[in-house]
């Protein structure tokens, strides 16, 4: 009875909305670039006839990044939108992390690093929903203080201090840089925590959970 309780709460964007979001030019060409890139990485970091292969670390590296930097300036772009609009979005940068899985795969095949698999695997899952959450209200704190104009500022600007907070903290909580070559507990609490309040807004039934309707219509 609980499960269907929260079935029944629960409102996925439907798949005509998230295809539709995934053909717009802007996650197109974002979609894009976080490949070339990727691309770019592994064949900068791919090493020489009888160098060890340490391919994984930079491209995993780069790849939690991209991602986390593509969802947190979604987020802050399109914190006024509709619940389903919002939801279309996530499932579109989940896809995102799909399409760039083969990388991660190929070169962690290569490079045998210590960090075992299900967590370069996982922690993409985990961290793009968390951090368009993070976007979503970077968004509302910028339009509230009237400096959504700061936003391209803003959105790299604060990656740069969770970064750096977590390297002053010695502790990998919300670090997309390094979080990746080890396996942190506390990084997937805290993201793990984000990522299930931002689903759980996005996708429960009712009003948008971030923007009113005259906020959006601003």
């Amino acid at each position: 009875m609980t499960g269907l309780r929260l079935a029944r709460r629960v409102a996925l964007p439907p798949p005509g909305l998230v295809a539709e979001r995934l053909r717009q030019t802007d996650m197109l060409q974002i979609l894009a670039l976080v490949l070339a890139a990727l691309l770019f990485v592994l064949a900068v970091a791919w090493p020489g006839p009888g160098e060890p292969n340490e391919t994984w670390f930079p491209l995993a590296q780069t790849r939690l990044t991209l991602l986390a930097l593509t969802a947190l300036g979604f987020g802050a772009a399109e914190w006024s939108r509709a619940r389903p609009q919002l939801g279309a979005t996530v499932a579109a940068l989940m896809l995102f992390v799909v399409l760039s899985a083969p990388f991660d795969v190929a070169s962690y095949a290569a490079s045998y690093p210590a960090v075992p698999l299900w967590w370069t695997t996982l922690l993409p899952f985990v961290d793009t929903p968390a951090y368009f959450g993070v976007g979503v209200l970077l968004g509302r704190v910028a339009h509230a203080l009237r400096v959504s104009a700061l936003l391209p500022l803003l959105v790299p600007g604060l990656l740069v201090a969770g970064i750096a907070l977590d390297v002053r903290l010695g502790v990998a909580l919300v670090d997309p840089l390094t979080a990746p070559l080890t396996v942190s507990g506390a990084h997937l609490a805290v993201m793990g925590a984000i990522a299930l309040t931002t689903l759980t807004l996005l996708l429960r039934r009712g009003r948008a959970p971030l923007a009113s309707e005259t906020e959006a219509a601003a």
